[in-house]
């Protein structure tokens, strides 16, 4: 068995190569759009931000996060 992609529309399948063989039986899969499972819509973005804007109250120190980061991985530097 070997695996082929391509593309289908409108009752046409269009493979990216040459099929290994000249006739025979085949098995379509139809895989989920990833970008339809997760859209959403930019009022959605914009309403979840406005939401949850201000909502960590500290100062971070980018600097002293990113030594004790490099410190937890690769240890005390001399």
């Amino acid at each position: 068995m070997q695996a082929i992609q391509g593309f289908y529309e409108d009752g046409i399948v269009t493979l990216d190569k040459q099929a290994p063989i000249r006739k025979g039986k085949i098995i379509i899969l139809f895989p989920e759009e990833e970008s339809a499972k997760y859209s959403m819509s930019d009022e959605e973005a914009m309403r979840l931000f406005h939401k949850f804007s201000g909502s960590i109250d500290r100062d971070i120190n980018f600097d002293k996060e990113r030594d004790e980061y490099l410190n937890e991985k690769h240890g005390p530097f001399a």
